[in-house]
């Protein structure tokens, strides 16, 4: 080895592992799907940079294509004064042609008609002579080369050389194999033989399986089990051992491992993952260490490198440049000449140029390259949307009728911040007026361990930053205990004979079935609506039902003492005190202090879809990617209870003693809505039940009709019972890949009373958290909402901006080639990288702006908190979100931008007016500006 590489190479390489497992991608198992920020590793950097550091790295798009905004611009979703607005806020200049400046040259780049021109298109213009007339493009070519020294270079691998010496791929030999130990060793119950010694991590499972008798590689790999006998078995040793061995640099070392771990990056990021968070492993935790996954991947190199070239230092000569100089110089000269066509300029006027003012000219042209007019397209593209937000949104404040106080509500409901559930909060106050809404985070508060009656295993129900102290178990009630064993005892008979297998609502035996024969009974209009799968699920249910009643269960999560301890270790359910903050931390924020209703509502959220292996990407993110229902049963226990409520009236919280809480569980693909604990409710609620339950069932219609709207296969002439029945069929549709929309339309961010954004339509667009300003004072309850909405609400716009602009590379592409590989992901076929990141099926009709907050407090009041927070102050300074105020006295709209807070005037975007939301959104797809619904006093 290089006495330079042995100098404390370990540390060394454990801090060049370190840093690299940062571009990794941190999404873990499928079944646990937390939406982030896709560029984590580059969130201290500012938004632009970041996207375009990005793209070098990855060999990604960093914004939409030019041609889309361009596309955009045409249809007017960008306005001319939006491209002004942007240009005028850049440094302006002299270019070196009178009667130009730097804005104007830029404006003419940007108007139709300039042509795309680079190294892949080049040589195919210059031979169908699209770039005419030629003695203009020598003139360029000749006034504007650079020279062959700034030539590009590919990253320095194996492969390369390889490839170059003797024509093979070596990607191709090691993928494949890697492919399968990777999947073979981080399997969750989807093999039926599993790799043996997994306990022994990675390396140690591949050195036992290389070293049996027998073993079969691909021929470049026959020397495989004889590599990993020559070299260390200690992980860092063996990839120190191996870089040796393949000549590499201490000054390579980062870019040559950079590479080979992008190279399958979705099983590394997977590696790392489960390295950092070992119980995110659905049932068994493995030894992952992404540093045996290196060691695997360079002992696999060294045996095919030696096998196929003979020297293992040898790769090295003849890798080739990516792009010669005298190649780009022919590009640079075409993109100067088609500039300079585009605005007129012919041979005289580029001849009459000195050559200073014709370098300056080139400068100009060359520093507005395709990626410099795309970040403009962009900022472009969201300053409209930014209009059609804040300017309808200030003229609604201003003409908003403040009425006196109501007699007391009907009923409130809270929910979580979800933007799917603006729409049946929209349609639930249209509906009944009477009825008011709330949203916070769909883990209210209380971060838990939870196991119900049917689970083998707890998990965890909060967002996946909090690690849960306390352990909460769903048990059957005394009274029905019989009932829950005699259900478990049928379950088990059921099983072994397969009939549980017939009537399940979730089984793979019921997707055959489905596929086979209720498929072939389709090209049968009746026999079709007959066997439907809405109705042959309710089939199943009633079987169920029938068979195997549910027996009534409670939760135990009170506990007496502080060291009580449940099997998992943690602290078994809540004291009192615990209860009193947890409530406390949800009806503070939210403004709920007083005159509360006789019924409080408070329901989580999940998503019931078939077949469909991002489903937890569709439940609450807030309780880890997975179901809320029970967060929101236990609040309205706790919140039930009598000492909790004499804690709350201490801190300024009066809860009438007839107001009663209920948790319950809303459903966003078929939007059923399930109430829990009814037996326990006072007989006296049983009329305000009735009233909100027959509102909620209208809400739940109508807000199925909304969302039919954007599926292509539902009729533009549903009935709201029928739009409500297609969502149920969607959701049971064993062949269905659009399931529901998922958060494909978020572009906002309301953080404020209800009041502001109360009989507004918003198109399912906004995650409605409610926050009033009058009771913080301190700003106290504003730093933890924003603590939590703007990471989490900005990472799940993030994944969806990152995952649409290139969906093939940050996103998973389309669903049709996935498989289900290990219980941990998908790839396509049976050999593939893991694919992260979303489908086109979730992104499709996204709009990718990034999310634009909306706070009810004034400039300095949020900057105090924003400045207080790292994590926000990155968020905010570096641009990856976009904020704006309003003013809780008189209702101006402030805009963040370039450091400086601008009121927000105009009247180019106004407010509509519908007589319901159903007339607003009535026969039309696309995404719909904001609307007052004025048929009712919402």
């Amino acid at each position: 080895m290089h006495s330079s590489l042995k100098h404390d190479m370990p540390a060394h390489l454990r801090h060049v592992m370190g840093h690299l497992s940062h571009l990794l991608p941190a999404q873990g198992p499928i079944g646990v799907f937390i939406h982030h920020n896709t560029l984590h590793a580059f969130q201290h950097l500012p938004f632009e940079e970041a996207v375009v550091e990005a793209s070098r790295v990855y060999g990604t798009e960093p914004y939409m294509r030019e041609e889309a905004y361009r596309t955009a611009y045409l249809r007017g979703r960008i306005h001319e004064e939006d491209l002004d607005d942007v240009l005028q806020r850049e440094k302006d200049g002299a270019i070196g042609i009178a009667g130009w400046s730097r804005q104007r040259l830029r404006k003419r780049m940007l108007s139709p008609g300039i042509r795309h021109i680079d190294e892949s298109n080049i040589q195919w213009m210059l031979g169908e002579g699209e770039l005419e007339p030629v003695q203009l493009l020598t003139l360029c070519q000749r006034r504007a080369g650079v020279s062959a020294n700034e030539a590009k270079r590919k990253p320095l691998r194996p492969r390369d050389g390889i490839q170059a010496r003797c024509g093979i791929d070596l990607d191709e030999i090691l993928n494949p194999v890697l492919i399968r130990l990777c999947g073979a060793f981080l399997d969750q119950g989807l093999a039926y033989w599993t790799m043996p010694r997994r306990e022994d991590g990675f390396l140690g499972a591949v050195r036992q399986l290389v070293l049996q008798p027998g073993a079969v590689f691909p021929e470049a790999l026959a020397e495989a089990g004889s590599t990993f006998l020559k070299l260390p078995k200690d992980a860092e040793e063996l990839v120190l051992e191996c870089l040796e061995q393949l000549g590499v640099e201490e000054a390579e070392i980062e870019g040559m491992l950079r590479a080979e771990l992008l190279s399958l990056a979705g099983w590394a990021g997977m590696m790392h993952r489960l390295e950092m968070e070992p119980m995110l492993a659905p049932h068994e935790i493995l030894p992952c260490k992404l540093m045996d996954f290196v060691a695997v991947r360079l002992a696999l190199t060294c045996a095919a490198v030696k096998a196929l070239d003979g020297s293992l230092r040898s790769w090295k000569q003849g890798v080739e440049e990516e792009v010669s100089g005298e190649t780009r110089s022919l590009v640079q000269a075409a993109q100067v000449f088609e500039t300079a066509r585009v605005c007129g300029f012919g041979i005289r006027r580029i001849e009459s140029l000195s050559d200073s003012e014709f370098q300056l000219f080139a400068t100009e042209v060359l520093a507005f390259h395709p990626i410099e007019r795309r970040r403009v397209w962009h900022l472009a593209y969201e300053r409209r949307h930014e209009g059609q937000i804040l300017l309808p949104l200030g003229e609604h404040l201003r003409e908003r009728r403040r009425s006196d106080k109501q007699e007391r509500l009907a009923a409130q409901v809270l929910v979580c911040i979800d933007e799917r559930e603006e729409a049946i909060r929209r349609h639930l106050e249209e509906i009944d007026p009477e009825i008011e809404t709330f949203g916070a985070a769909g883990f209210f508060g209380v971060a838990m361990n939870y196991t119900g009656i049917d689970d083998a295993n707890g998990a965890a129900l909060c967002p996946v930053v909090v690690t849960p102290q306390h352990a909460v178990r769903e048990r059957p009630q005394e009274k029905d205990h019989h009932l829950a064993e005699s259900r478990n005892q049928r379950r088990r008979l059921w099983s072994r004979l397969a009939w549980n297998s017939f009537i399940s609502t979730r089984t793979l035996l019921r997707g055959w079935l489905s596929t086979a024969v209720l498929g072939g009974f389709s090209v049968f209009p009746l026999l079709s609506r007959v066997l439907a799968p809405r109705q042959y699920s309710q089939l199943a249910s009633w079987l169920n039902e029938r068979f195997l009643p549910e027996p009534r269960t409670e939760l135990t999560f009170a506990r007496s003492h502080e060291t009580s301890q449940s099997p998992e270790g943690l602290m078994a359910g809540f004291t009192v005190a615990e209860k009193v903050e947890r409530v406390a931390s949800v009806l503070g924020p939210v403004g709920l202090h007083k005159e509360m209703a006789r019924l409080v509502l408070v329901l989580g959220h999940g998503s019931t879809s078939l077949n469909n292996p991002h489903k937890s990407a569709y439940d609450c993110g807030a309780c880890g990617g997975r179901r809320g229902g029970p967060n929101g049963r236990i609040f309205a226990a706790m919140a039930n209870h009598p000492e909790v409520r004499s804690g709350l009236r201490a801190k300024g919280i009066h809860i009438p003693d007839d107001t009663w809480f209920l948790g319950g569980c809303h459903d966003t693909c078929n939007e059923d809505i399930e109430l829990y604990d009814l037996e326990l409710m006072p007989s006296s609620h049983a009329g305000d039940l009735n009233r909100v339950r027959e509102s909620l069932e209208r809400a739940r219609e109508w807000s199925a009709h909304e969302r039919t709207r954007r599926f292509e296969a539902a009729a533009r002439t549903l009935s709201p019972m029928s739009a409500l029945h297609h969502v149920e069929e969607r959701a049971e549709h064993l062949a269905e890949p659009r399931p529901e929309a998922g958060h494909c339309t978020n572009a906002v961010a309301i953080v404020g009373r209800r009041e502001i954004s109360r009989g507004l339509f918003l198109d399912r667009r906004a995650f409605l958290v409610s926050y009033d300003a009058s009771v913080d004072p301190q700003d106290e309850h504003l730093a933890r909402v924003l603590g939590a909405v703007i990471p989490v609400c900005g990472g799940i716009n993030l994944e969806y901006f990152f995952s649409y602009v290139d969906n093939e590379r940050y996103g998973a592409g389309t669903k049709l080639p996935h498989n289900i590989t290990g219980l941990l992901g998908v790839m396509n076929g049976f050999e593939g990288d893991l694919r992260t990141g979303l489908p086109w099926q979730m992104v499709e009709i996204h709009e990718p702006v990034r999310i634009l907050f909306v706070v009810e407090t004034t400039p300095a009041r949020v900057m105090k908190v924003i400045d207080q927070n790292p994590l926000l102050a990155e968020f905010v300074h570096h641009r990856w979100i976009r904020l704006s105020t309003v003013d809780p006295e008189d209702g101006s709209v402030r805009m963040f931008r370039d450091g400086v807070w601008e009121l927000v005037e105009g009247e180019d975007e106004k407010l509509g007016h519908a007589t319901s939301s159903s007339a607003w959104y009535e026969g039309e797809m696309d995404h719909l500006p904001i609307a007052r619904i004025v048929g009712r006093e919402c």
